[in-house]
């Protein structure tokens, strides 16, 4: 494919960060696919009512004081490391399976599931 890192070098979803000197400044990567990372995120914000694990990934971001745009593409960002696993995998995304996977690894996301479910 010619990407080591396929989500992060291929799609370019991610902002840059420049600095210089004592300033630093944030804007979007100038060449990227914009149709493509715009759908991204536009599935992101969509997937949050349907899929509990994305919800409480986007309400972290936001207690962390990212705004709702920033939270969304934090969510792009780990929807399409999921959707290149599938797609490298030749799976169809199954939400039993990831959340079970999050629970192997004793991922952040299923404990705060289990909070919420507390309360």
């Amino acid at each position: 494919m010619g990407c080591g890192n396929f989500p992060a070098k291929c799609i370019r979803l991610s902002p840059v960060t420049e600095r210089s000197g004592k300033q630093e400044w944030i804007h979007w990567r100038w060449h990227r696919s914009k149709f493509l990372s715009q759908s991204l995120v536009e599935f992101a914000r969509c997937s949050l009512g349907y899929s509990d694990w994305a919800m409480v990934f986007y309400e972290r971001q936001k207690s962390r004081g990212k705004n709702h745009q920033a939270a969304i593409r934090s969510l792009a960002y780990k929807w399409v490391r999921i959707i290149y696993r599938c797609w490298k995998d030749h799976e169809p995304y199954d939400e039993v399976k990831y959340m079970s996977s999050l629970a192997k690894n004793g991922s952040w996301i299923i404990q705060e599931m289990g909070k919420e479910k507390l309360a």
